[in-house]
């Protein structure tokens, strides 16, 4: 009978552990620290009598890192819909859209995870269109090509293209699940991505 006892005691034990672990991995919680650096590179180029609809609609593309890249495409719709403008998502990559957009590639992911303390180093590319067009460019930096010109093709329309890179680093300290980590080091994207975004933006030419 003690054995039993023992038995049961032992394999309630395991269930709780097993129910507590798998929390870190299902649920949504957060009671940590986080030191974050970005560093961040941009290029930009204007031509002919730039307009820039802003606030205005823009088209938001996010490719790359499938853990993360959900949680980015959120955090980046939302900054920008903060900023004012009206967000529609593109599932797919296109040569041309009708709108200005923003087109993002989370290059590389690495990092390290554990309920207790986790850490990253991300790599963003994006790239903005004023006019929707020009959108071979960043296939060009996605591919590394930095030695890339912008050229203009004699248009009287005015257009202003963005090239960027981001780089971030994070340590996070203290309890918090993978899913409340993933959208940390979103909200931590998105936020310099869409800084940096509106500032060039307002800077015309």
């Amino acid at each position: 009978m003690g054995e039993d006892t023992n038995t049961k005691k032992i394999l309630l034990a395991a269930l709780i552990l097993a129910v507590v672990l798998s929390s870190f991995f299902v649920l949504d919680f957060k009671a940590a620290k986080s030191e974050t650096r970005a560093n961040s590179r941009i290029a930009a180029y204007s031509t002919g009598e730039t307009q820039v609809d802003f606030p205005g609609r823009i088209y938001l593309y996010v490719e790359g890192d499938e853990a993360l890249s959900g949680f980015i495409r959120e955090k980046i719709r939302a900054e920008l819909e903060k900023a004012g403008m009206d967000v529609e998502e593109a599932e797919t990559f296109k040569e041309k859209y009708d709108s200005q957009a923003l087109l993002v590639n989370v290059r590389d992911s690495e990092g390290l995870y554990t309920p207790v303390y986790a850490s990253s180093s991300l790599e963003i590319m994006y790239f903005y269109t004023s006019n929707g067009e020009d959108t071979q460019y960043f296939e060009k930096f996605k591919e590394g090509n930095v030695t890339v010109a912008f050229r203009n093709t004699g248009s009287g329309e005015g257009k202003k293209l963005v090239d960027g890179e981001l780089e971030l680093q994070d340590t996070t300290k203290g309890i918090v699940s993978i899913k409340a980590y993933r959208k940390h080091l979103a909200e931590e994207t998105a936020k310099n991505v869409a800084d940096q975004l509106e500032n060039q933006i307002r800077n015309i030419p």
